[in-house]
């Protein structure tokens, strides 16, 4: 009987998010009808770890050249290894010249959504001789706890040379056993505000998985430093692979449910420039800033053609 209380739960949450997300990214117009059935196949039999991971990981090229970061040297196969086996790589670091670039193209973004309709987003906006942290302050003056933007992948840009790297595309391709594949690219800000309880669950702060492609991973990066109190990246380590009974619908999680059942999760501070990868698919969460302002790259790559925006990339290789 609980098998199948446990069978109708994930079918009626697969249609459900299925409608939810098809009208909230206007996915037909982007992709035609056809997406709808790629959502929902993804979303009731991905649903599944045991058939999500049949697709194991195929190794292409290793050691690349890395440009943009501090170290230049780029172990794909250790990486690709510890993203299959952890859920997620070591951290990092890009160099500064390129971190700087980068958060000039993010300010220029004009493609804003914020969860507060009240708000206008031309508000939401850097002013060019505004510092960094005179923007934070302003922000939350008006109240905003959080709010995206997604960034144009279809022009060129320092961050578009990073995405589309050898070393990151060998490094897709490996972990995603797959020459074809969508990248989406949104920057998140976030400020240390009181917020409720629904503000925060529509911030999607609270732990939650993801289940958008037939297979996808992420790429992170923070453009601000990034400690316990400026909301880190939290991660359940193996939980890619495998999740206990009681988390395996795809639903927000409380900290205290999380925390019993996982008391080792893997916390991502680091500096601005701060690189790294993980599986999405596994447990996690985006902490609530407590003192601290947050401002982050958001990265995914995913399995076939599926375009959340008309400003991502799809790759054929």
């Amino acid at each position: 009987m609980k098998q199948i209380i446990f069978f109708l739960k994930i079918s009626l949450d697969a249609f459900r998010d299925t409608i939810k997300i098809i009208k909230y990214f206007k996915l037909i117009k982007l992709n035609g009808y056809s997406v709808v059935f790629k959502i929902f196949y993804i979303r009731f039999f991905l649903s599944f770890s045991s058939l999500r991971n049949l697709r194991k990981v195929k190794f292409y090229k290793e050691d690349k050249d890395c440009n943009f970061l501090k170290e230049k040297s780029f172990d794909i196969y250790r990486s690709v290894e510890d993203l299959d086996k952890f859920g997620f790589t070591k951290i990092f670091e890009i160099k500064d010249s390129i971190v700087t670039e980068i958060k000039k193209y993010v300010f220029e973004c004009k493609n804003i959504d914020v969860k507060n309709k009240i708000i206008q987003k031309e508000i939401l906006v850097k002013n060019s001789n505004e510092e960094l942290n005179e923007y934070f302050e302003r922000l939350k003056k008006i109240n905003v706890s959080r709010f995206t933007g997604t960034l144009n992948l279809n022009q060129e840009s320092v961050l578009k040379n990073i995405l589309i790297s050898n070393s990151i595309i060998d490094f897709a391709k490996s972990y995603l056993n797959s020459n074809n594949f969508s990248i989406n690219a949104t920057f998140f800000v976030s400020n240390p505000l009181k917020i409720s309880e629904e503000e925060k669950y529509k911030n999607a702060q609270y732990f939650h998985w993801d289940n958008d492609f037939r297979k996808f991973f992420k790429l992170y990066i923070y453009l601000t430093d990034v400690d316990k109190d400026s909301g880190p990246h939290i991660y359940i380590p193996a939980s890619h692979k495998k999740k206990l009974p009681e988390f395996k619908l795809c639903r927000l999680y409380s900290d205290e449910k999380i925390y019993k059942s996982y008391p080792d999760p893997k916390i991502f501070t680091g500096k601005s420039g701060s690189l790294f990868f993980v599986d999405s698919y596994g447990l996690h969460k985006g902490e609530t800033p407590k003192s601290k302002s947050r401002l982050m790259l958001n990265v995914h790559y995913g399995i076939g053609k599926i375009l959340y925006s008309p400003d991502d990339l799809y790759i054929e290789t």
